[in-house]
């Protein structure tokens, strides 16, 4: 006895465009540090680290617009929102991580050279 309807799947695209925005600047973040794995961005990566940053930023705040303009649009884009928030969040942590890994490699080798 099916009414012939989908449910609760959407056919039309969606209509919130930040949303959009926050995956698609956090797809972007996660490829600047995909491309040290090419070895492209070991040319210059401060420029691809402070692009992954960046557009982790755009995504977070992208991402809690979207949110809360899914609240007006029925919940249309929400997940879209919150996964472009968490994989924002994500690339600032990775970046942190490394950062700290750097700064604690260096001092140790700089007790290394220090104690010779």
């Amino acid at each position: 006895m099916s009414s012939g309807t989908t449910g609760s799947v959407r056919t039309t695209p969606s209509k919130n465009g930040p949303a959009k925005v926050s995956l698609w600047f956090a797809g972007c973040g996660v490829a600047a540090y995909g491309n040290f794995a090419t070895g492209i961005a070991w040319l210059n990566p401060g420029v691809f680290i402070m692009m992954a940053v960046l557009c982790a930023l755009i995504a977070i705040v992208a991402g809690h617009i979207g949110r809360f303009r899914g609240r007006r649009l029925d919940g249309d884009g929400r997940g879209m929102a919150l996964l472009g928030i968490v994989v924002g969040w994500l690339v600032i942590l990775v970046t942190v991580v490394i950062a700290l890994a750097v700064g604690g490699l260096i001092a140790g080798l700089a007790v290394l050279v220090d104690s010779l």
